[in-house]
């Protein structure tokens, strides 16, 4: 028993390792790999296919000159029928060489992007990482996103993934809740420098040292100085023996805090999905109503945001497609759950745990606040963008939102990025098993999400996300 248990202990350490790395947090091998470079599903709004470029004209050919009537001097020579003067001859008709006409370009693609370039980075990126599906939406100037699809989204049935399937995208569900919480502090509902026992009362924090201190400022800007129950290895073998049984906030609260700090409170960034899943319910005691109700009209619905769901009061209209564990994830469930001989797969040579071969209760409440939307990746750069233009919040929240604290990369609840200096936001995301990145760039009012059913893929998605960029602003004149 102790050995079993040294083993559980040991995978469930593994698998945070796994999980630090890719977040913020048919059986005999036939299946069928999916080309990578396929263009952009059928589904994909608006579709990939080539603009029309209009057929090559012909260049009307010249209509053969006609021989003149001869002239009465020219019958005394019947035999000449005079060539008026060596007409040139229409020189063989060089076919207006269609000059006017140059080739088609390439992949032509009513948005104007190099979907080529697209296809062959996902396909570079797919190859190196082994992933079964990728998905994209990008945007630009507030249109409706332009949506791509790569791969399947099930390794059995081999079904193509697409832009209309419903996808994980973990703790970029973190910005949203910020946006939340700030609209009430907008209200005078809340504030962000009042301990939060003023709203949950004086035993939400149980014996942690530091509780009577924290404010929502430290609850969204990571300085609680709390444990990453997500990364936790006592958390996992918690939540694998009880996949199948939800997981409230106050057992996620409960949890964390009764590990006591693991950084220094105040003065030391130590990333922690509780700070929001506490934010959440800070929300639900001022309101009276449950966070995804007022996620949803607070932020949601003032985004037109109309396929975006927060688990578990609300789901999507279908389940969220098959995702796959992988690498260290793969021996660490193998290790720590009893696995369906349906749920292993062997993909591009690696091995996968599909995660749709599990009870998905404890999967579907483990972030909540803090990690739990589930969307479709059309609605995510429209979010993620809103959130900072959208007018949700006023102006004074939004530069809260958007100042650094002690860690110079993150604000409240986001990343502050600098791409070829410009100033950029951005949050991953990693649930099992998904992984996502968000990103906007105000100067150039662009936005775009990946996400891929896959957690840790390795390389990182961040590095496709990174091979993309130039390619979009270029496409778009951007640079």
């Amino acid at each position: 028993m102790m050995r079993s248990s040294a083993v559980k202990l040991l995978w469930a350490l593994l698998l945070v390792m796994a999980l630090i790395a890719g977040a913020c947090g048919n059986d005999d091998g036939g299946t069928a790999e999916p080309p990578a470079t396929a263009a952009p599903t059928a589904e994909a709004t608006p579709e990939a296919t080539a603009a029309p470029t209009a057929a090559p004209t012909e260049g009307p050919t010249p209509a053969p000159t006609e021989a003149p009537e001869p002239t009465p001097e020219a019958t005394a020579a019947p035999t000449e029928a005079p060539t008026p003067e060596a007409t040139p001859a229409p020189e063989p008709t060089a076919a207006p060489t269609p000059e006017a006409t140059p080739a088609p370009e390439p992949e032509t693609h009513p948005s104007g992007l190099d979907v080529a370039a697209i296809n062959a980075a996902a396909a570079d990126w797919m190859e190196k990482a082994r992933i079964p599906g990728l998905v994209l939406a990008v945007t630009q100037g507030g249109e409706e996103p332009w949506t791509f699809a790569w791969g399947v989204s099930d390794l059995t049935t081999e079904e193509p993934i697409t832009a209309g399937d419903y996808i994980r995208i973990g703790s970029v569900t973190k910005p949203v809740t910020t946006v939340a919480v700030l609209s009430m502090v907008d209200e005078g509902l809340l504030d962000l420098d009042t301990p939060v026992t003023a709203y949950l009362g004086d035993d939400w924090y149980g014996k942690y040292e530091h509780g009577p201190q924290i404010t929502l400022r430290h609850l969204m800007g990571h300085t609680t100085g709390f444990v990453e129950y997500a990364f936790d290895p006592g958390f996992f073998v918690l939540g694998s023996a009880r996949l199948g049984v939800p997981i409230a906030p106050e057992e996620i609260v409960r949890f964390t805090t009764n590990y006591g700090p693991v950084a220094e409170f105040e003065t030391e960034y130590n990333y922690s999905t509780a700070g929001h899943v506490i934010a959440g319910m800070i929300i639900e005691a001022v309101t009276g109503n449950p966070a995804d109700v007022e996620i949803r009209s607070r932020v949601l619905e003032p985004l037109g945001l109309e396929n975006t769901y927060l688990p578990p009061n609300e789901l999507p209209p279908v389940p969220v497609i098959d995702s796959y564990n992988g690498g260290l994830l793969y021996s660490a469930f193998t290790s720590l759950t009893r696995v369906p001989d349906s749920a292993r797969h062997n993909f591009m040579g690696t091995d996968y745990l599909s995660t749709d071969e599990y009870p998905q209760e404890f999967l579907q409440t483990a972030g909540w606040t803090g990690g739990g939307i589930e969307t479709l990746i059309g609605d995510v750069p429209t979010m993620f963008r809103g959130l900072f233009t959208g007018g949700v919040i006023s102006d004074e929240s939004l530069t809260e939102m958007t100042t650094a604290g002690v860690n110079p990369g993150y604000g409240l609840g986001v990343g502050i990025d600098d791409i070829g200096g410009r100033l950029a936001y951005s949050h991953g995301g990693g649930t099992p098993a998904f992984r996502t990145r968000a990103l906007y760039i105000p100067e150039l009012d662009l936005a775009l999400a990946a996400t891929t059913n896959v957690l840790p893929p390795d390389p990182d998605l961040q590095e496709f996300v990174d091979a993309l960029l130039p390619i979009v602003m270029e496409s778009w004149g951007l640079n």
